[in-house]
């Protein structure tokens, strides 16, 4: 297409890992200069509401040591492009920041429209963005008229987790 804005791949972002479907939260990690893995497995944890509302938070058991030299068993996460998007924003370290700073001038491309959908398949998930992103819009504003927007729940073996998933809108009028 003619007025498609290339879009340059950038040194820290461009590995296979970082480019594939998911990212596992180890690969992540590193490249966002946290020194340990479990770091990002806590901001992980205390996001996973707004996580689970860009798709499946996907994990898996691996063995990781310990400071004793013990091993046990650890939560990996595999995440989304967009819920890698998110936190790569919510961490904070230099490297973050960097890809955060490219993810926002992305952002304002987009905005301003000077990037465009390559196909159609693109363009139907770009509306499909759009129409998840004006839902939430809606639910919030209806939040701020008075209305409670009641979330589902699901149940984890320590406690009940809020899901990023709205069921309905109730008055308590």
């Amino acid at each position: 297409m003619e007025n498609a804005l290339p879009i340059p791949r950038i040194h820290i972002d461009s590995s296979p890992a970082m480019m594939a479907e998911a990212v596992r939260d180890s690969v992540l990690s590193a490249r966002l200069g946290y020194s340990k893995p479990a770091d990002i497995r806590k901001l992980i944890r205390r996001h996973t509401a707004s996580l689970e509302a860009m798709g499946a938070l996907r994990h898996a058991g691996v063995m990781v040591e310990i400071g004793s030299g013990a091993r046990r068993e650890a939560k990996e996460y595999s995440l989304n492009r967009a819920q890698a998007a998110f936190i790569i924003s919510k961490a904070r370290t230099p490297e973050a920041a960097n890809l955060a700073i490219v993810i926002a001038e992305v952002f304002a491309l987009h905005t301003q429209g000077k990037l465009v959908a390559v196909d159609d398949a693109a363009a139907a998930e770009l509306e499909a963005i759009g129409k998840r992103s004006r839902a939430r819009d809606a639910a919030l504003a209806l939040g701020r008229e008075g209305w409670a927007v009641v979330k589902t729940f699901k149940r984890s073996s320590r406690k009940r987790k809020l899901s990023a998933r709205y069921l309905a809108m109730a008055s308590f009028d």
